[in-house]
């Protein structure tokens, strides 16, 4: 029987080293002085796996909210988690959109 292929996610440090930038949170909307950080989905559906994380296609979170995200504070539900993350890679996006860095990340 033929091996299947190694999932391979896509990976780009200038997305996620562009939450440096971001002026906030983008679920609580809390001022980035240093503490928003790309967060990856935990959806296997996404490419999260053991020890291997999702596609670099993150939502820029403050330490909360990615706690929130990952399911270590909060006692949400996997579909409360995975709607609110993917709301906040929504608006990641549209803010790299909208803010011109992914001209600087393409």
């Amino acid at each position: 029987m033929p091996a299947h292929p190694k999932h391979v996610s896509y990976r780009n440090p200038k997305i996620l080293g562009a939450a440096r930038v971001a002026p906030h949170c983008m679920r609580c909307g809390v001022h980035n002085e240093g503490q928003v950080v790309p967060c990856h989905s935990n959806a296997i559906r996404h490419g999260h796996g053991a020890g291997h994380k999702a596609h670099d296609l993150p939502a820029y979170l403050c330490g909360a909210c990615h706690d929130l995200v990952d399911r270590r504070a909060g006692g949400l539900s996997r579909e409360e988690s995975e709607r609110i993350f993917l709301e906040a890679v929504y608006e990641t996006m549209l803010w790299l959109l909208e803010s011109g860095q992914m001209k600087e990340i393409a």
